[in-house]
């Protein structure tokens, strides 16, 4: 069993790095997207694990379409990986947000859960390849700690920023979008 799960373990570990690879060399074709129907989209992916979290979801998404520039499929990515893990380190039975603000022509994507604060010294580290923090080395088998590095390279390609915050609880993960051409803050 061990052997089998370990196995399982490296060839997710050498998917993700494959992934990531292909993310790196690959062109950027860029097109105007509807960003609302991604975050749907990715939202609606992860209902499984949300239910099995007992989380209730605050989704504050748009109608109305918020069309940015970027590659679709990778910037969905990019909210699947903040999502699901939002959801893996969410207290269970706590709160899930999702939404989207605009601001000086960007789309601002906000992905909070409720559970643990993540130490300062740590913010800093999530990033990097590879790295777990103690606590999830323990709880989280299936992770490989290539996540958020997705995440990072994903939006570097995109030349694109994201931030985080974690007070008191609440953990807020926040990235930019260029909004497509022409529209303005709202």
């Amino acid at each position: 069993q061990i052997i089998s799960d370990e196995s399982r373990r490296l060839s997710r570990l050498v998917r993700r790095m494959l992934d990531i690879s292909q993310i790196q060399s690959q062109e950027m074709k860029k097109e105007d997207f509807d960003l609302c129907e991604s975050m749907r989209l990715a939202l609606l992916s992860m209902e499984q694990k949300i239910t099995d979290r007992e989380l209730d979801v605050e989704a504050d998404i748009p109608e109305e379409p918020v069309m940015v520039e970027g590659v679709n499929d990778l910037i969905t990515q990019v909210i699947y990986n903040l999502l699901e893990n939002a959801t893996k380190f969410a207290r269970k039975g706590s709160a899930l947000y999702l939404g989207v603000t605009t601001l000086n022509g960007k789309a601002l994507i906000s992905v909070r859960n409720e559970g643990d604060t993540i130490p300062a010294e740590e913010i800093p580290l999530l990033f990097e390849r590879f790295h777990k923090s103690d606590k999830s080395r323990s709880e989280d088998k299936d992770g490989v700690g290539l996540g958020l590095y997705v995440v990072k390279t994903i939006l570097d390609q995109h030349k694109e920023h994201i931030a985080v915050t974690s007070e008191n609880g609440l953990t807020t993960f926040t990235f930019s979008v260029t909004l497509a051409g022409g529209q303005t803050a709202q």
